[in-house]
């Protein structure tokens, strides 16, 4: 696809409309992106409630006709030992246990991949990992600034208790965006650790400032752009300065108010003519009266900005209602199309690497999707399921897409990302890599521990991880490892510390059975590492160095290189 994305747009509605027409024969490819006001008032087709299962395979129906329109030859399908990884590290954020990989390997039920993904969603590791995904989102930085990290603790807790509870998707948004305790937050101020679960690190982060909110509440729940236009109209965009700061009155704590007043002296002038009322300027941050408008003032300009939603139309303030509650409404509600197709987008990127439309906060007309018709599909279907988040995790995993190999094979096009063809190498985030050199090895920081709850901690092995790996320049399906990153992992006290056998439990207790011999011991290492079984080759060469370098520093310290040495390979670094 060209960077504009309109080079093979017309040739990919083609064949998503002949997946449409064979699953339901009344859907037909429709026209292009409109904008946004008039996607909001648009009436979707009706279309039927669609379970996980039978919406996996409407999106396999559309891919699959996609490749064959392509004439892309798929990647095979993964293997047990690999899906068990790949769902691991995607739905609770860490690779599995050795137990849990014998026990997979050896069942033959043919469900047990939708049983495996139950499982994984009703573990505490699903509340964690997507609480720091999340994290990372609304506060960018915080493994890397000291100044951010110092805000995250109250606002992960908050997260990770409503993926617990699996609050809709919706209701989330809705209550981070209105902190019940906001009116006592003093700006800049950051709330001790202590502090019950709070949203409130979002806003102060953002420094409470109006435009700040605004920019990263349309991006994050909308995926669209605005804040280019925060100082004047932008030059490509639809955007204008003046919508901008219409959506940023909603968050303005000394907002103004403007109030419809009787004209004070119309003197001689006729006094059945429409004269236009004047306008008290008042600073409040709520509306004070049922007819009240809020607006606020343009930086920079002789002007005001009534608050307005990005379609166009006027909320409906209520007397001394907080105005991000009228916000909320719009922004969640099923009649806003960016709404669920922004959420779609991101948890779509999140387990293939990609989302239908790159990059996954510009969702704009003059970006249009890979697959404009499945792309509207699933976001309904989502908002069908009352923003249920598992309800699409158990689609996207479900399908074939996300059960392809990461492996090239045959059949040009499969590196082509927009068509979903094979599964991207995609690095791991920081707290992906730490949690699970922790699964593998047993290995447990003392500092880390002691400190777990103590702000801006620096000085410990995961505090140093993080911040090494928090890159966030380009996505994890692009990005290479450094050679700062590399030689960390090599050289650095983390690896060698999870790899000792005084600290490493898993090493430790491998090394020493009586009843394992050497390829049973080295089967275990690449069951923790790799969630595999070894190959004849890769055992062979294993048990020729174990041999040999055993002579000289004891099977038990060449057990350990073993280790160390698939621990720093890519196979472990990298989720495929």
């Amino acid at each position: 696809m060209s960077a504009s994305g309109c080079v093979d747009w017309p040739r990919t509605r083609l064949f998503e409309a002949v997946a449409m027409l064979a699953v339901f024969a009344a859907l037909a490819a429709g026209a292009e992106a409109p904008s946004f006001a008039a996607e909001a008032t648009k009436t979707a087709p009706p279309a039927p409630d669609l379970d996980s299962w039978a919406l996996a395979a409407r999106i396999d129906a559309v891919l699959g006709a996609g490749w064959e329109a392509e004439h892309v030859v798929p990647a095979p399908p993964t293997d047990d030992a690999e899906f068990l990884r790949r769902a691991s590290l995607d739905i609770i954020g860490k690779i599995p246990a050795v137990s849990e990989v014998r026990a997979f390997l050896s069942d033959k039920a043919p469900d047990k991949r939708r049983r495996l993904v139950e499982s994984l969603l009703a573990r505490g590791g699903y509340a964690n990992h997507f609480a720091n995904a999340w994290r990372e989102l609304l506060l960018p930085g915080a493994n890397t600034s000291p100044e951010t990290r110092a805000l995250a603790p109250p606002l992960e807790a908050w997260l990770r208790l409503r993926f617990a509870e699996e609050t809709p998707y919706d209701r989330l948004v809705s209550e981070l965006l209105t902190p019940a305790s906001m009116a006592a937050a003093q700006p800049g101020v950051a709330q001790p650790v202590a502090a019950a679960p709070s949203p409130l690190a979002f806003f102060q982060a953002n420094e409470y400032k109006p435009e700040n909110l605004a920019a990263n509440t349309s991006r994050i729940f909308l995926g669209t752009q605005v804040q280019c236009a925060q100082c004047h109209d932008h030059p490509f965009a639809r955007w204008k300065q003046r919508e901008f700061w219409s959506l940023a009155a909603f968050f303005s704590g000394s907002s103004i108010v403007a109030q419809a007043q009787p004209p004070a002296d119309l003197g001689d002038a006729d006094p059945n003519a429409d004269a236009p009322p004047q306008v008290e300027l008042v600073e409040a941050s709520l509306v004070s009266s049922a007819d009240g408008k809020l607006a606020i003032k343009i930086p920079g300009l002789d002007a005001i900005a009534e608050a307005r939603f990005l379609d166009g139309s006027t909320p409906k303030l209520r007397a001394g209602e907080d105005p991000r509650l009228p916000l909320t409404r719009w922004l969640t509600s099923r009649d806003n199309p960016y709404f669920a197709r922004a959420l779609v987008n991101r948890l779509w990127e999140h387990f293939l690497g990609r989302g239908f439309v790159d990059p996954v906060d510009d969702l704009d007309e003059a970006n249009p999707p890979s697959h404009p018709e499945l792309f509207d599909e699933v976001a309904r279907q989502f908002a069908y399921h009352d923003y249920d988040v598992k309800y699409l995790i158990r689609a996207i995993t479900a399908t074939r897409a996300y059960q392809l190999s990461s492996q090239v094979a045959g059949g040009g096009g499969q590196d082509e990302s927009r068509l979903f063809a094979r599964m991207p190498l995609r690095r791991l985030t920081p707290e992906q890599l730490y949690d699970s050199l922790v699964q593998a090895t047993g290995f447990r920081d003392a500092a880390s521990q002691a400190q777990a709850n103590v702000l801006q901690v620096d000085d410990t092995a995961q505090a140093r991880l993080k911040s090494l790996f928090a890159d966030q320049s380009s996505r994890r399906s692009e990005s290479q490892t450094s050679i700062l990153q590399a030689l960390s992992l090599m050289n650095g006290g983390l690896v060698a510390d999870a790899t000792s056998l005084e600290r490493s439990q898993l090493l430790s207790a491998v090394a020493e059975m009586p009843f394992l011999d050497s390829a049973a011991r080295i089967e275990t290492l690449f069951l923790a590492a790799f969630g595999r079984f070894p190959a004849e080759d890769e055992q062979a060469r294993m048990l020729a160095y174990l041999a040999d370098r055993g002579k000289t520093i004891g099977e038990q310290r060449a057990l350990a290189d073993i280790f160390w040495a698939l621990l720093n390979s890519a196979e472990f670094i990298l989720n495929h």
